[in-house]
């Protein structure tokens, strides 16, 4: 149903082109996301393994995680788990930056030279 929606809506003749194109892309960014594999139980084992040991000891992981559609990383330490936002606080420096926990893709110990 959603493709005929979203054709019915293409094909208007009442949209400006720019609308068009942004529901496009829009349409685009939606099947990228959900074309991903989602993690399996025992990665997230891992990272949530990696996760209380940097929390505990301070030791730096490098994270990948989605952000716009978009892939970073990220190298720091992780301050708390948020279980109720579903969300991780990582800091390096005077840096802290929060991410949802979904949005990870990769997590490991970092190097020295990383941190």
């Amino acid at each position: 149903m959603r493709k005929k929606l979203y054709h019915q809506f293409a094909c208007s003749s009442l949209m400006l082109p720019e609308h068009r194109a942004r529901l496009a892309r829009h349409h685009q960014d939606k099947v990228r996301e959900s074309s991903l594999p989602p993690a399996d139980e025992q990665q997230l084992e891992q990272f949530q393994r990696l996760i209380e040991q940097s929390m505990h000891s301070g030791r730096a992981l490098r994270i990948t995680f989605r952000e716009s559609g978009r892939y970073r990383a990220f190298t720091g330490v992780a301050l708390e788990q948020q279980p109720e936002s579903e969300r991780l606080r990582f800091r390096r420096g005077e840096q802290v930056l929060t991410i949802p926990t979904a949005a990870i893709v990769h997590l490991e110990i970092a190097s020295s030279a990383d941190y």
